[in-house]
């Protein structure tokens, strides 16, 4: 089983059951907001309020009619304050009715949802803005079954996020449902083609040292795209672009915490390539991290987590030995960690008779 899966119950986001409420400046923050004079009219300010309070409450039809009276009566400044204020809440207008044809199940309402949000990015100059307004607008012609439409926005984005240097959190997302259009009008053969084309882009990426954490990124969901189209030649020659980023990152003096969990990523992929040999290594270099920030004083949950992972990557390579060495550290270095507990009870089923982890060298 796919330890991500077994350990984490991560599911793969896709354009139809789609949260469109995330952490971005378009998606919900108060940044949406304008700066806003003395002059504004308090109905003004008491409209946008309710309006953000009942989107987040779900009220989605309500929400709109209140954010479109006070799109009516809004602020008009003589200079430009914000240069994202009227693409973003052209976009707000747009993800109210998208939201709202998604929980009645109105399909007329997808036609409003895309007329908002065809006139936020007519406004938006930033690429952030335009990133986010083409996710939103290739998701609603996504529901409409307009694959091909939804496939061009998907496109554009992506091409966007490449040359920003895949600083982008809808990367991800994008691509696969970037992939999801292909299986809906029935052209995964050609897919493959397509993926090969943005790898062409990253490895032009790669030659002029991106920044490394977001090529990880890139590299680690491009790699996945392939592995679902049953590519794997294409997908272990992407992992292994990626297994050169990470070592670059691990020559560094200094690691991100993230560098665990990317590795963790790899060394998985190679076990659904069933290169053991490349997954072992991969497994093998996590430990030594780990041992270092045990070292360093560090006992929180995520570092106990990061052993619970690394012992399933060895179970799933058929390396028990190494696996219970591995829950050895879990168990004697996290006794208050949230997983010391329910692990041990779980230890003389899944190893009957060699349960007691102590006695594990």
């Amino acid at each position: 089983m796919n330890i991500l899966i077994k350990v984490l119950s991560i599911s793969v986001v896709g354009v139809l059951t789609l949260g469109l409420s995330g952490c971005g400046c378009l998606s919900g923050c108060g940044c949406f907001s304008p700066y806003t004079p003395n002059t504004v009219p308090n109905q003004y300010a008491e409209l946008h309020s309710e309006a953000k309070s009942l989107l987040y409450d779900g009220e989605y039809r309500t929400a709109v009619e209140k954010y479109e009276q006070a799109f009516k009566i809004r602020p008009r400044f003589r200079k430009v304050i914000d240069v994202s204020y009227l693409p973003l809440f052209k976009y707000r207008i747009a993800f109210c009715y998208a939201k709202a044809a998604e929980t009645e199940a109105n399909v007329s309402l997808y036609i409003k949802a895309e007329g908002a949000v065809k006139e936020s990015y007519q406004t938006a100059t930033l690429q952030t803005d335009q990133i986010d307004i083409l996710y939103l607008w290739g998701y609603i012609l996504f529901k409409q079954a307009r694959y091909a439409e939804a496939r061009a926005k998907y496109e554009e984005l992506l091409e966007i996020a490449l040359q920003r240097g895949f600083r982008d959190r809808r990367f991800e997302d994008a691509l696969s449902n970037l992939e999801k259009t292909y299986v809906e009008l029935g052209e995964e053969p050609i897919a493959p083609r397509a993926f090969r084309q943005l790898a062409a882009l990253l490895k032009i990426a790669l030659t002029d040292r991106v920044s490394a954490r977001f090529l990880e990124d890139a590299l680690s969901n491009l790699g996945q795209v392939y592995l679902k189209l049953g590519d794997k030649t294409a997908a272990g020659q992407t992992f292994r672009q990626l297994e050169e980023v990470l070592e670059i990152a691990l020559q560094s003096e200094v690691h991100d915490r993230f560098l665990e969990y990317a590795l963790y990523v790899l060394g998985d992929a190679y076990l659904k390539l069933d290169d053991e040999v490349a997954a072992r290594r991969i497994f093998e270099r996590i430990e030594p991290l780990l041992e270092i920030a045990l070292q360093s004083g560090v006992r929180d949950n995520h570092l106990a987590f990061d052993w619970y992972m690394l012992g399933e990557g060895y179970l799933e390579l058929g390396d028990e030995i190494a696996a219970l060495r591995v829950y050895r550290q879990l168990l004697e270095n996290f006794p208050h960690s949230y997983l010391h507990s329910s692990f041990k009870d779980e230890m003389e089923e899944r190893f009957p008779g060699k349960h007691q982890i102590n006695e594990v060298k």
